[in-house]
């Protein structure tokens, strides 16, 4: 059976793997609860900068953690109410608040992202089983992380 640890974990290394992925730094990955948060990693933010697939990169980095969360349970989940509600307000904005277009942006982004967890499930459970070990990953501590 998992723990809440061990979904936190999966949840947070899914944030951590695609945003690297994708081309992002990383600063570190915690499953130490601070205040509110049971966790959370500190990376660059696909929104910021100047390239073309920001918002499609960030609504992946953003549903990557609930699929590598649900993966590790063994069932579907959406996960944590907050990358819901940013992943909707991003969908929503890139759409010019059209609902539907931004719920098929949503699931066109959820498939994206199902392959990428799919293509590094090995190094999102490396780096969860880390993160249960020590409770947090600093990438700029060790360079050779192997993710």
């Amino acid at each position: 059976m998992t723990t809440p640890r061990e979904a936190i974990a999966y949840h947070e290394a899914g944030h951590a793997v695609i945003s690297m992925k994708l081309g992002y730094k990383c600063l570190y990955v915690t499953i130490i609860p601070d205040g509110d948060r049971l966790g959370h990693v500190c990376c660059e933010s696909p929104l910021i900068g100047d390239h073309d697939e920001k918002i499609k990169h960030a609504l992946q980095v953003l549903v990557a953690a609930s699929l590598a969360e649900g993966k590790h349970l063994g069932s579907p989940t959406w996960g944590d109410a907050e990358d819901r509600a940013r992943a909707t307000d991003l969908a929503l904005l890139a759409t010019d608040r059209d609902t539907e277009r931004a719920e098929a942006l949503i699931n066109e982004m959820i498939g994206e992202a199902r392959k990428l967890v799919e293509q590094h499930w090995s190094e999102i459970e490396a780096l969860a089983n880390q993160l249960l070990a020590k409770g947090r990953v600093n990438f700029l501590d060790d360079p050779q992380q192997p993710i």
